[in-house]
């Protein structure tokens, strides 16, 4: 809804976007990237979102699943392009000694990940809203229950609950 508003040219349906997804979209570009290119792939994500929101379908899928999927392609054209690279040197490293920059290793891990979002889909949204303003944004409970205005039993009670119900899950879909 935000996005198809946004493409239409509502800044303000835009800022909703990007503070409903950024945590989301930081999130995998820290798997996927080196910390000090993070803020730079999202800057550039977060444009081309803007540039190509009429784009968006939403018949293929949710607005995140669309970011999301920007993100990651856009985090390992950038790896792809650092491996291909020659170093300061001029030598190539041989692909052994990359292993951490390695895009199909990096593609694995985020892959890895998908255990992960399965068991976010069983938390409630409002768990699954606490539990990402605690993690994503590092908030406190106390700075969580002001932004929402949940009282901080609240609070503290559905981060209990989603991070109980994250580790069953994630226990019962352990290799």
């Amino acid at each position: 809804m935000a996005l198809a508003a946004a493409a239409r040219g509502d800044n303000g349906a835009f800022e909703r976007f990007y503070d409903a997804t950024a945590g989301y979209a930081r999130g995998l570009a820290r798997q996927l990237l080196d910390a000090g290119e993070v803020d730079d792939l999202l800057a550039d994500v977060y444009f081309e979102a803007w540039r190509h929101a009429a784009r968006f379908d939403a018949a293929r899928g949710s607005a995140v699943t669309w970011l999301l999927t920007l993100v990651r392609s856009r985090a390992l054209d950038l790896l792809r392009r650092r491996s291909t690279q020659p170093s300061a040197g001029g030598d190539v490293q041989p692909a052994d000694e990359v292993v951490d920059h390695d895009p199909a290793e990096r593609l694995w891990q985020a892959q890895a990940g998908t255990r992960l979002q399965r068991a976010l889909q069983l938390l409630t949204p409002a768990e699954r809203w606490v539990l990402g303003l605690a993690y994503f944004r590092e908030l406190t409970q106390a700075q969580i229950a002001g932004c929402t205005g949940m009282p901080l039993g609240t609070v503290k009670s559905h981060l209990q609950r989603a991070q109980t119900k994250l580790r069953a899950a994630l226990a019962e879909s352990a290799p």
